[in-house]
């Protein structure tokens, strides 16, 4: 059996992260109207939502069968619909990822774009004719899952939303993401000192797209991934896809320093981290 090393030799690294993209996604992918006051709590001040009287809440969950820097893993994500001057995209509040690539991948979001990645103990996308299903548990939780059947949307804005997809088709888009860096405050406490506001660039090569309607939409609560914050006040559809996502680049749109990028940290916590970091009671046994 061959060892590795502590020393990479430089030549040896010129294929790191070179190129990244996730082929061949296969799953969900989502739109439902959710409250006005909730989107507006949990988006940083820097954002904007989207139609803010309407706000757009979005996820998507897939089988990443290809991707070039791990083996195959599964994925979900939710977000909101936000904009930041001129650039509109989705802002993650959290994504959840399992099986054999997902450390791989957290660490490779995370470091580099400052994806809101964590781990969970599961993460199920199934299709059986024209009914299809996912589920995410964390932490021995169902914290989503959707039933829809594929065929036509629950609301004609949907339709909108997706009118140029299809078989061949590109589309670019863009995530609004925070990377940050840390300091220590008086009290030795965790403060950060700044804060990045990047554009994740990347484009969506369709494969297929089926749309369907919402027929159900269960979200259990969480105090360490509080996916169902985000209630569904109006589903507008969702469709089934088989995609690949190559990445474009990362720029930054702006930078807070000081107060300004410390006070961010309220609305980063939640994706990125659990409360056990928190407090001293933190105990959880057994096999989820």
């Amino acid at each position: 059996m061959n060892n590795g090393s502590y020393f990479t030799p430089r030549e040896q690294l010129q294929g790191f992260m070179n190129p990244t993209a996730l082929n061949s996604m296969e799953g969900l992918y989502l739109y439902w109207q959710t409250d006005p006051a909730i989107a507006r709590r949990v988006v940083p001040p820097p954002l904007e939502l989207v139609m803010p009287d309407q706000p757009l809440a979005f996820v998507y969950a897939v089988n990443i069968r290809e991707p070039t820097f791990a083996p195959w893993y599964m994925e979900a994500a939710l977000g909101l619909m936000c904009r930041y001057g001129e650039t509109t995209g989705i802002y993650f509040l959290n994504l959840q990822l399992s099986g054999p690539g997902a450390l791989m991948a957290l660490c490779s979001g995370r470091e580099f774009s400052g994806l809101p990645k964590k781990l969970c103990e599961r993460i199920l996308v199934e299709r059986t004719d024209t009914w299809a299903h996912a589920l995410i548990e964390s932490k021995g939780r169902r914290i989503f899952e959707i039933e829809a059947e594929l065929g036509t949307y629950n609301d004609p804005l949907m339709a909108q939303l997706y009118q140029d997809v299809g078989p061949g088709c590109r589309q670019r888009s863009s995530c609004l993401l925070f990377q940050s860096e840390v300091g220590a405050g008086p009290q030795g406490q965790t403060t950060f000192s700044r804060m990045r506001l990047v554009n994740y660039d990347s484009a969506t090569d369709y494969q297929s797209w089926e749309p369907g309607s919402i027929t159900a939409l269960r979200m259990e609560p969480s105090l360490d991934d509080p996916w169902a914050e985000l209630t569904v006040v109006k589903p507008l559809g969702v469709g089934y896809c088989i995609n690949s996502n190559p990445v474009l680049g990362v720029s930054t749109l702006a930078e807070f320093e000081g107060e300004e990028a410390d006070n961010l940290f309220s609305y980063l916590f939640s994706g990125r981290w659990d409360r056990s970091t928190l407090c001293a009671g933190h105990q959880r046994y057994g096999q989820f």
